[in-house]
Parts: C-alpha cells; sequence; structure tokens
C-alpha cells in the first residue's frame, strides 16, 4: 500500500472450519479486523458485511489466494481519486489486462457469462469485464443502498452496479494470476446459480417478455380469426394483407403489456416517442415474422393459421434481443 494511505484490511470468515480466522486472529495489528460470521454462509453477503463494517471510504475486493495481485491495489485506489469514481473495476479484457494459466473452455465460460450478463442487465453493458472479483467501491454507496441488495453466488459486483445505481463506474487493467492453492469453485451448481442471479437482477424479464409474447401470439392469431369469420378475405386471397394487419395489432398489444409491466422501470421520453421507437426496433422481428408466414402460406399451401404461429416463433428471438438493448435500454434511476 502507498505509505500515505491511511488503511484497513477486513478479513470476513464464515467460521471456517479449517480454523481461518484463528490464524487470522493471530496476525491481529491495528489495521486488521476479523470478522467471524457464525450460521451465516455465501461469499457475496460476506463481501456486502465487510465492506459496511469498514469506516473508510472506499473497500478494495478481492480475492486472498493471489489471482488478483495486491501490486495492483495502488492503481485501483488512484483511479478513483482522480475520476471521482463509485466503483472501479480490475479488467483482464480491457487493453492492458489479461489472464494466465486458463484454458480455452475456462475463458470461453467466462465469455459466455459475460454475454448472458451484458444481455439480460443494462448496468454492465459498456464494460470489458462485470465478472470481476477485484474492484473498490465507495463504502456509503453501499451502506446507503443495503436494503436493495440481495447478494447470492460469487458475482457481488454484478449486485452492486444494478442495484446500487453508481454514478460513475471505470476499469483499469489488471494480469489475472493462476491460482497457487485450493480449488477453482466453478461447477455446475455454480453456473447455475450464477443463472438465477443474472434472472433475478434482470426482474424475470425474459420470462415475462416471453409471457407477454405468448399472450401476444394469442392476440395475433385470434386477429386473423376474426378475419376468417368476418373478412374472408384477409384470410385466405388477401392474406399478404391480413397477416401484416395482425402482426401490427399484436405489436401495438404487446407495447403496451411491456411498458406497464416487463419493462416499467426503464421507461424514459414521452409515450409516442417510444412507441415509435417500438416500432422501429422490432422492425427486424415483424420482417421476419412476415416473410416466414407469407413464405409458408403461399410456398407451402399451408394454413394461415400455423403458418403465422411459424412467423412468430421464428421472429421471436429478435424481438426481444432488440427490445432489450434497443427501446427498453436505459434504466430510470
Amino acid at each position: 500500500m502507498p505509505k500515505h494511505v491511511d488503511y484497513e484490511i477486513i478479513l470476513v470468515d464464515d467460521n471456517s472450519p479449517d480454523g481461518t480466522w484463528r490464524k487470522a486472529v493471530e496476525l491481529l495489528t491495528e489495521s486488521i479486523t476479523v470478522i467471524r460470521r457464525v450460521n451465516l454462509k455465501g461469499l457475496s453477503t460476506a463481501v456486502i458485511d465487510g465492506i459496511i463494517f469498514s469506516l473508510k471510504e472506499y473497500a478494495i475486493v478481492m480475492d486472498a489466494d493471489l489471482q488478483h495481485p495486491p501490486k495492483y491495489i495502488e492503481s485501483l485506489f488512484r483511479k478513483a481519486v482522480e475520476e471521482g469514481a463509485d466503483v472501479v473495476i480490475g479488467s483482464r479484457y480491457m487493453k492492458g489486462g489479461g489472464i494466465e494459466g486458463w484454458s480455452k473452455t475456462r475463458f470461453l465460460i467466462s465469455k459466455g457469462a459475460e454475454l448472458i450478463a451484458k444481455l439480460f442487465l443494462p448496468s454492465v453493458r459498456g464494460l470489458t469485464d462485470p465478472m470481476s472479483g477485484f474492484f473498490l467501491v465507495k463504502t456509503k454507496l453501499v451502506s446507503d443502498n443495503r436494503k436493495r441488495l440481495n447478494p447470492q453466488g460469487f458475482k457481488i459486483l454484478l449486485e452492486i452496479l444494478e442495484h446500487c445505481n453508481p454514478r460513475k463506474v471505470v476499469e483499469v487493467p489488471y494480469i489475472f494470476k493462476p491460482r497457487i492453492f485450493g480449488k477453482s469453485k466453478l461447477g455446475s451448481k455454480t453456473i447455475v446459480a450464477y443463472l438465477i442471479h443474472v434472472l433475478k437482477l434482470s426482474g424475470w424479464r425474459p420470462f415475462k417478455f416471453a409471457a407477454v409474447g405468448l399472450a401476444g401470439t394469442f392476440v395475433n392469431l385470434g386477429v386473423l380469426l376474426f378475419f376468417k369469420y368476418v373478412a374472408p378475405l384477409l384470410y385466405d386471397k388477401l392474406f399478404i394483407l391480413g397477416s401484416a394487419i395482425a402482426i401490427e395489432i399484436s405489436i401495438l398489444f404487446n407495447f403496451f403489456i411491456h411498458e406497464t409491466w416487463t419493462f416499467r422501470e426503464r421507461r424514459f421520453g414521452a409515450l409516442t416517442h417510444r412507441l415509435l421507437l417500438f416500432h422501429v426496433s422490432s422492425a427486424v422481428s415483424a420482417i421476419t415474422q412476415y416473410i416466414s408466414a407469407i413464405s409458408i402460406k403461399y410456398g407451402l399451401s399451408w394454413n394461415p393459421l400455423l403458418a403465422q404461429f411459424i412467423g412468430i416463433i421464428i421472429g421471436f428471438p429478435a424481438n426481444y434481443i432488440i427490445s432489450e438493448i434497443g427501446i427498453w435500454k436505459k434504466k430510470c434511476v
């Protein structure tokens, strides 16, 4: 640590059976604090407790196995002071950073997890390493938002970025080192827990979106069924027009449900502006659905309802991705 910096070391231990806390107590000095938690488990809650316990302005979170080299602590602290940042992330993936000792499989898992986070969580987009376990945060930011935090798993940084609404987040590069002792906690249970955590942080939006999409499907097909009995030309010979009308009505239906439910906390600007953007951002999905339905109806001579339904299924992935990162991309604070 820089000599001019007044620092403390806080070790939070969940009553480990290997006696970690006892060994730490033997090393106690005025700058070292050991917190032993009994009947409490979980890395993320331990990190939050350690941050809140601190009386310093900043807290740096890092692993104790030296995969996060202590020599980078000064660069995190200096960046926070120079730029007035609420969060400074040690990045393995920005220029100057790197990873030593990882297999291609481990690297692909890490990048896949990052992609999932960026798709579902708008607060981490634009960052090179939102999955980092090595970061600095203002202690007041965490303590002020403690009631909003529901930490779980190993990715506490995601929780802080999504729920604490930091004003400024910056990154500094560092080299992630190979593990010297112990084993990685990465396994199938950890991966599943991570996916559940991200979905919770997202407010379960993919499932909400799917539910709205299902309801919109009934609206879409219901309009065609209405045409079958009330305006048969739009159902058969003029299906090219009837399909377009059904798609537009379902788009309007989906938009207003997403506005009031799926993306309720991410509304900004005028309603008419969002509606226009929704049509623009839905264009890829709508065109995909429309071309698929028309091709199946006229190319294969299938039932119009079945053709429209298949078109909806084909267009769904594009519809979700564009809505998530396009029209409702900004979270209101």
